[in-house]
């Protein structure tokens, strides 16, 4: 057996007889400033994958809570959602993590290289949000 440590875990994952171990990375976007209010439109932020990988999980957080409605993210792959349900941030929340409706993933493998853009599709109707990241959860390997 062979084993390498995982910084994310703290654990020591089983590679296999010479074999290597999955890198699960995280990416954080900011797609935003701080205190300026969130605005709709597509492509509000464009990069492009640093290497090959499995897309596992996403979330959003903002520094002001949208309220009125729901802030609502899509993410892109060269032009096309990995989505069937898009990331949104409930009324008055500032993480997707307690969203009433969690976001799907559809697409998971992402190219190394790929084209990747974050639009945002609605903001709060009373106060927009402000300080929005996207949290892209990767596994390479």
């Amino acid at each position: 057996m062979s084993y390498k440590f995982n910084p994310f875990t703290g654990n020591l994952d089983d590679v296999g007889a010479g074999g290597a171990a999955a890198v699960s990375d995280i990416y954080v976007i900011a797609c935003s400033t701080e205190t300026t209010p969130l605005t709709t439109g597509t492509a509000k932020v464009t990069f492009r994958m640093p290497a090959a990988g499995t897309l596992t999980a996403v979330k959003a957080t903002v520094t002001t809570a949208p309220v009125g409605s729901a802030l609502i993210v899509d993410i892109n792959e060269a032009g096309t959602s990995v989505l069937s349900t898009k990331l949104s941030i409930d009324d008055g929340e500032e993480t997707s993590a307690t969203a009433a409706t969690p976001a799907v993933i559809s697409d998971s493998v992402l190219a190394d290289d790929a084209e990747i853009t974050i639009d945002i599709d609605q903001v709060g109707t009373g106060t927009a949000g402000t300080g929005l990241k996207v949290y892209l959860y990767i596994t390479r390997g």
